[in-house]
């Protein structure tokens, strides 16, 4: 199984065009991902949910029928004052499967591994999925911490019985700049990771993040260890993301 991610952040997406843009490239191929193939899985603001939902329930394109829905956020708490704060428990109820946490833009927010962890506990006690994401600075990148940071992160957060359900590694300097990621980069992300999955024995997908397009989409799930991709600005248009999930092959 592989997978495939859009994270529409806090953007304004018509979801009528989306829906029609995705269906006609979908259409229009014969070697389309299959259902089982592929998992795809938006992460949208929720105010657009309900209607992406019933769109989602009501169309008859087996493709778009399978597509699941997370949050871009979860609270660590369960309820209280705590202004603008969603629960898991909130999530579960309207439907939402799961949710990211430890985006580096949360994170640059205030989120503090613990935060993160706890994000992760009250998830797995509403059995919603977690999309965990880790990643890296230019500076630590440069100064050669890649490993040890990384490393912390997962430590951090796979603790008393707690593991994600897919991974998303996005270094930092690579998400919404533009700058790709090299594959020997990408890579040796991927090795620390399986390395500290293997001993811990966690079974979970490791997706990449950061300037993912049509262009570099094939190279970047080519790398062994790579289950799929997180995708940002190149997800808010449904033609650019359904083009991207034709060249995700299993």
């Amino acid at each position: 199984m592989r997978y495939l991610i859009a994270n529409w952040k806090m953007n304004s997406v018509d979801l009528d065009a989306w829906e029609r843009e995705f269906i006609n490239i979908v259409s229009s191929q014969n070697n389309f991902p299959k259902s089982d193939e592929l998992k795809l899985i938006v992460c949208l603001n929720l105010y657009d949910y309900y209607i992406l939902s019933e769109k989602i329930k009501t169309s008859k394109h087996e493709i778009f029928n399978k597509i699941s829905l997370f949050a871009q956020d979860v609270s660590h708490h369960d309820e209280g004052a705590f202004t603008g704060q969603i629960s898991s428990k909130f999530l579960k109820k309207a439907g939402i499967e799961g949710s990211i946490i430890g985006h580096s833009e949360l994170r640059e927010n205030g989120d503090t591994e613990n935060i993160v962890f706890e994000k992760g506990l009250k998830l797995k006690e509403d059995a919603l999925s977690s999309i965990f994401c880790i990643g890296e600075d230019l500076e630590i990148l440069e100064n050669n911490k890649k490993k040890s940071f990384l490393l912390n992160q997962l430590q951090a957060f796979c603790k008393k019985n707690l593991s994600p359900d897919l991974l998303a590694y996005e270094p930092i300097w690579a998400i919404g700049s533009g700058k790709e990621a090299d594959s020997e980069n990408i890579a040796s992300a991927v090795s620390i990771i399986l390395d500290f999955f293997e001993k811990k024995k966690i079974d979970c997908p490791i997706l990449y993040g950061g300037s993912v397009s049509k262009n570099n989409i094939e190279e970047i799930i080519s790398i062994p260890g790579i289950d799929g991709c997180l995708v940002g600005n190149s997800s808010l248009e449904g033609e650019q993301f359904a083009i991207i999930a034709s060249k995700i092959k299993s």
